[in-house]
């Protein structure tokens, strides 16, 4: 994937909270695990395939590589538990409040959207992107997305540090 627009801005966004958050999971200095990192994002990147056009799970795996381009970074590797707070916390700023806050996920149109997204996802075949199958509920309030291919597994299993999806799937639920 080049290092364009999409992969600096999302850098540059989150790259504070990461850095302010580090205490979470590192006595390391954060300014040389930060600095480390972003060289490490930016080669994790070089071997992911370019997303489709209109492939919405682009931000996904973004945020995948600088979770792991700074766990590859630690001296000593935190467990489960400190990494799913430190990704909750370094996610969590002013860019992602107002996203989910605007994310009208319990409409009829997002629903649409996500049944659209499902069809189509079956015709991708990048394997850093996700297929899935949409399911609506019995009311707006309610569906369900099965996911039968993930592009963060195969990230973190290609990176060799699968032991850290957990703390990504956490994060879905959060928000």
């Amino acid at each position: 994937m080049k290092y364009g627009l999409l992969p600096k801005t999302m850098w540059a966004v989150f790259a504070p909270t990461f850095k302010k958050n580090l205490h979470i999971i590192s006595a390391q200095n954060p300014d040389a695990i930060m600095k480390n990192a972003h060289a490490k994002y930016r080669e994790i990147l070089n071997q992911v395939q370019e997303f489709d056009k209109g492939d919405n799970f682009i931000l996904n795996i973004l945020s995948a590589a600088m979770l792991a381009a700074v766990y590859l970074e630690l001296d000593k590797k935190p467990n489960i538990e400190q990494l799913t707070e430190f990704y909750q916390c370094a996610m969590d700023n002013f860019v992602m409040r107002i996203y989910l806050k605007n994310s009208n996920q319990f409409t009829e149109k997002h629903q649409s959207t996500l049944k659209t997204n499902a069809e189509k996802s079956h015709t991708r075949n990048n394997p850093y992107s996700w297929q899935f199958d949409f399911r609506a509920g019995k009311d707006i309030n309610i569906f369900t997305a099965i996911f039968t291919t993930c592009g963060i597994c195969h990230l973190m299993n290609t990176l060799g540090i699968s032991e850290i999806v957990p703390a990504m799937c956490h994060y879905d639920y959060v928000m």
